[in-house]
């Protein structure tokens, strides 16, 4: 089936829309419509989309908050993000106290690694390591595993969004 069209359809559209088409500029248009079945059809259509736009609109007014209330919330966005722009270098500052805390151990584990081999060392001579099968190697292996781990627990605390 093929659908009649007009050049003019868009015309007589936007003169509905306009509001020129109950006016004097849209007696032409008007007269073209009442002779031609595609515009006759898209102006029944407008009409009739028009009145259940204003029935519904009668039936559910918009509802508009108060000013007092608009102004309110505007405020308090304001206000927060003041806040959020004042704590960005307290934040800042925090960061970097956690970096350079995790740059200060691991500074201090390097530079008194030579004194806890030796330890581990004279202390599995001694016995005084309990006999579990494990040579110093690895448990200073897992000695900085667990340090690095914590290490990084505390990086994600500083870093993370709070």
């Amino acid at each position: 089936m093929k659908l009649e069209r007009c050049e003019r359809e868009q015309e007589v559209v936007d003169a509905l829309r306009s509001g020129r088409w109950g006016t004097a500029w849209g007696e032409e248009l008007r007269r073209h419509a009442e002779t031609c079945t595609p515009c006759a059809e898209v102006v029944f259509v407008t009409r009739e989309f028009r009145r259940e736009e204003e029935l519904t609109q009668r039936q559910n007014p918009p509802r508009m908050a108060s000013a007092g209330l608009i102004w309110w919330k505007a405020q308090r966005a304001a206000r927060r993000a003041a806040e959020e722009r004042a704590a960005e270098p307290i934040q800042f500052v925090q960061r970097a106290a956690f970096a350079l805390l995790a740059l200060a151990m691991l500074g201090l584990g390097a530079m008194q690694w030579p004194s806890i081999a030796g330890w581990i060392r004279s202390a599995s001579e001694f016995g005084n390591l309990p006999s579990l099968g494990v040579t110093p190697a690895i448990l200073l292996a897992a000695t900085a595993a667990v340090f690095l781990s914590l290490m990084a627990l505390a990086a994600y605390v500083g870093w993370r969004e709070d």
